[in-house]
């Protein structure tokens, strides 16, 4: 008898008829309310937390917090060092440095310096003659800050400091190499050659060897 009853209460129709197709009185199961209503206050509250709670970082912050993260491990061995003459003849004297240096040379700079940095719209950076430096340091304030009213954009907004800074050891180290250019500027001049490179013990410097270029 309760199962004739249940059968009943199973079969009853809704009266609702679409194109010939009738409808029983089945109602949706409770644990699928249970799962909908769940749901949505779920969303209500990821929203809440997600979008507006200070405890949770926006995407923006993600990015910088790791982009922060690559750079510490990168450039960890000379990321607080001062910008001057001492940092540059540093990074000039290990090659690894170098070498990052001039993948960024490259990708950045090659195309109005040409690949080896003999000039193309921009001047021979491989020569004594300079238009804006004229001393090792000026090297990173032209390429951070920019020059000739726009001429040389400024990387400031491109690259960060570490990144400017092998950039310009790099350039620095390729001074003296007297490429052939297509470019000559009468503007530019002989300058000083670079502070001597002081013989350092590298147990004192961690992450840098002895091995590596000086500019000429």
């Amino acid at each position: 008898m309760p199962e004739h009853n249940e059968s009943a209460r199973k079969d009853v129709l809704t009266g609702h008829v679409y194109d010939g197709i009738m409808e029983y009185d089945n109602p949706t199961p409770g644990w699928w309310h249970l799962i909908w209503f769940g749901s949505i206050v779920f969303s209500v509250l990821y929203a809440l937390v997600y979008h507006l709670s200070p405890i949770v970082p926006t995407h923006q912050q993600e990015v910088a917090t790791a982009l922060r993260r690559e750079n510490d491990q990168k450039f960890g061995a000379i990321a607080n060092l001062p910008m001057g003459d001492e940092k540059m003849l540093l990074l000039m004297r290990d090659q690894s440095w170098l070498d990052t240096g001039k993948n960024i040379f490259q990708g950045k700079c090659a195309i109005c310096h040409g690949p080896e940095g003999a000039g193309l719209v921009g001047p021979n950076l491989t020569d004594d003659k300079y238009k804006n430096v004229r001393k090792l340091e000026d090297i990173y304030t032209v390429i951070r800050d920019g020059a000739g009213n726009g001429q040389m954009p400024a990387q400031k907004t491109v690259l960060n400091d570490n990144q400017i800074a092998v950039v310009a050891a790099y350039v620095a180290s390729i001074r003296g190499q007297n490429k052939t250019s297509v470019r000559e500027l009468p503007e530019e001049m002989p300058i000083d050659p670079w502070p001597s490179q002081p013989a350092v013990d590298p147990a004192e410097s961690p992450g840098v060897s002895e091995t590596g270029a000086t500019g000429g």
